[in-house]
């Protein structure tokens, strides 16, 4: 009987043990990469919960976080067959940040709902230059399609530019305004500086590091050991940039597969870009005095018009503001416009 006691004992630590064991490699496995995106998305969105709402969500749909690796490299295949730029590809570091991006999956539905409005207008500007569409998913990198959120080094806006990039590319700023963080405006000059960097290096995924990184950077690489592959110069990039293209794969998944995951997506509003208008201000204006004269929500307004940095609007030629194109009719009727004159009559 003592003996069957010890045997049984034996058994019992044998098997916790092995459960231990396994419970470890599982959590191991599991372990976020570092990720920026986590800790900007609770800043821009601890407080404005209310301005999304879910959209037909199912309480039972549980967000799948991994994926086995013989279906992703499937997927991330027919993807690449439809790129324009031909770079998605699969590897242990891509699966471990598109299972990282998987495990932010409530942060991804935001970011779903905000390329709802964006990405028709990015689309447009990056077909008129010419170049593949695809890099929309580089403002999701940046920014997570914010239009205002700053970097700790300076960086600004959905594009992330820095002043003295912007300089260049005509993003001007003042005490009223940073163009950096007009959505339209920057993706014009986010166009031009893809353009330039692929004429200079001609190799896309090298221009991706080198809108991280920066072209110095970059050059120096490429002179030092003479090649152009991404991955082959893997360890000889900064530790973002080696992120950056496994980040843009992941998201390019994410994106097209969010689905197959049950991850929810949101609405924080129903404007679409194609159903705004831009006015220009012929008179002083309160942005807050105007949406409430006009029932339009301030926050939508803020929404379309993040480049101003105060309320008050001065009159001048190169002030416009962005609005519903429904609310024009009713602008254009009201006694407040008539007695005002705020925007230019010839505009609406």
């Amino acid at each position: 009987m003592f003996f069957i006691l010890i045997l049984k004992s034996m058994m019992v630590q044998s098997v916790s043990k092995t459960f231990i064991q396994q419970k470890s490699v599982i959590n191991y496995k599991n372990i976020s990469l570092p990720n920026p995106i986590d800790n900007l998305w609770k800043k821009f969105f601890f407080n404005k919960k209310k301005y999304f709402k879910k959209k037909n969500i199912h309480k039972k749909n549980i967000i799948i976080t991994n994926i086995d690796s013989d279906e992703l490299k499937l997927r991330i295949h027919n993807l690449n067959k439809k790129s324009q730029i031909k770079i998605l590809k699969y590897n242990t570091i891509i699966h471990a940040s598109v299972e990282s991006y998987l495990r932010m999956g409530k942060y991804i539905g935001k970011i779903i709902s905000l390329s709802e409005f964006y990405f028709p207008m990015f689309e447009e500007k990056l077909e008129n230059y010419h170049i593949p569409k695809e890099l929309k998913y580089i403002a999701i990198i940046e920014s997570n399609l914010n239009a205002t959120i700053t970097s700790k080094t300076g960086a600004q806006g959905i594009w992330q530019f820095m002043p003295e990039t912007g300089k260049i590319y005509n993003l001007n700023k003042n005490y009223i305004y940073d163009e950096r963080n007009d959505p339209v405006k920057s993706t014009e000059a986010a166009c031009k500086y893809f353009k330039y960097l692929y004429n200079k290096i001609g190799n896309w995924e090298l221009v991706l590091a080198a809108y991280n990184a920066g072209p110095g950077t970059i050059n120096k690489i490429l002179k030092l050991y003479n090649k152009k592959d991404f991955w082959s110069l893997w360890d000889f990039f900064p530790k973002e940039t080696k992120n950056y293209i496994p980040k843009f794969i992941a998201i390019n998944y994410i994106m097209n597969y969010y689905k197959e995951h049950n991850i929810p997506t949101y609405s924080h509003n129903n404007i679409k870009y194609k159903d705004t208008i831009l006015l220009p201000i012929k008179r002083k204006i309160s942005l807050k005095l105007f949406s409430s004269e006009f029932n339009i929500s301030y926050k939508d307004l803020i929404f379309l018009n993040p480049q101003y940095l105060v309320d008050v609007i001065p009159d001048g030629e190169k002030y416009f503001l962005r609005l519903p194109k429904n609310k024009v009719s009713i602008i254009k009727k009201s006694f407040f416009y008539k007695k005002e004159k705020f925007l230019s009559k010839e505009s609406i």
